[in-house]
């Protein structure tokens, strides 16, 4: 993995998206996904106010400096509204592997925003940073994240029974996806 990643943020672009760094001024567009509780259903608490966002951003800053992870701020290209987070974090230099999030405003679900976005930091994992595997874990039946992960080729390499207490007060199981570099360059 190439350290020069985290001398200057890496900036990507797809046909429709920006994903960039994320700055304090985008609090108010992260608190619109990160506090609607039908987005966060499956992942975190929703947040409840601007306090709230401004601390994800500063925190997802340190990550970054400690090269620990890259969050990206997800805008259509030629907008400046944040209209999501995608992350490449967990990234272990020795063993060249990483993981995946994301989070979308749901006004932009079903129009392959997510596929696009995270199929470009697929990309930039396997081709700049040159890891070797990357995985994603999922509660088992979010299915808008299971598929979102299979039409990108990732496989299905277990699951953890009843991991996660969900909202709904039931234990929801946890998907583990992973892709390695030779499959996705093979494709």
């Amino acid at each position: 993995m190439t350290a020069d990643v985290f001398s200057v943020f890496p900036t990507l672009t797809t046909p429709r998206l920006l994903l960039r760094e994320l700055d304090p001024a985008d609090a108010a567009d992260v608190l619109v996904f990160r506090g609607d509780p039908e987005v966060q259903r499956f992942n975190s608490a929703p947040m409840t106010d601007i306090r709230q966002a401004l601390a994800l951003i500063d925190t997802l800053r340190k990550w970054y400096l400690a090269q620990k992870a890259i969050h990206w701020g997800v805008t259509l290209r030629g907008e400046s509204r944040v209209i999501g987070l995608y992350s490449l974090h967990g990234l272990d230099r020795y063993h060249r592997r990483g993981a995946l999030g994301y989070d979308l405003a749901r006004e932009y679900w079903g129009q392959g925003i997510a596929q696009e976005a995270v199929g470009e930091i697929v990309r930039f994992a396997f081709e700049q940073l040159e890891l070797n595997r990357l995985e994603a874990v999922t509660i088992a039946d979010n299915y808008r994240s299971v598929s979102l992960l299979e039409r990108l080729g990732f496989t299905l390499e277990g699951t953890r029974r009843e991991h996660s207490l969900e909202d709904d007060g039931l234990f929801h199981s946890s998907a583990i996806y992973g892709l390695l570099r030779r499959e996705y360059l093979a494709r």
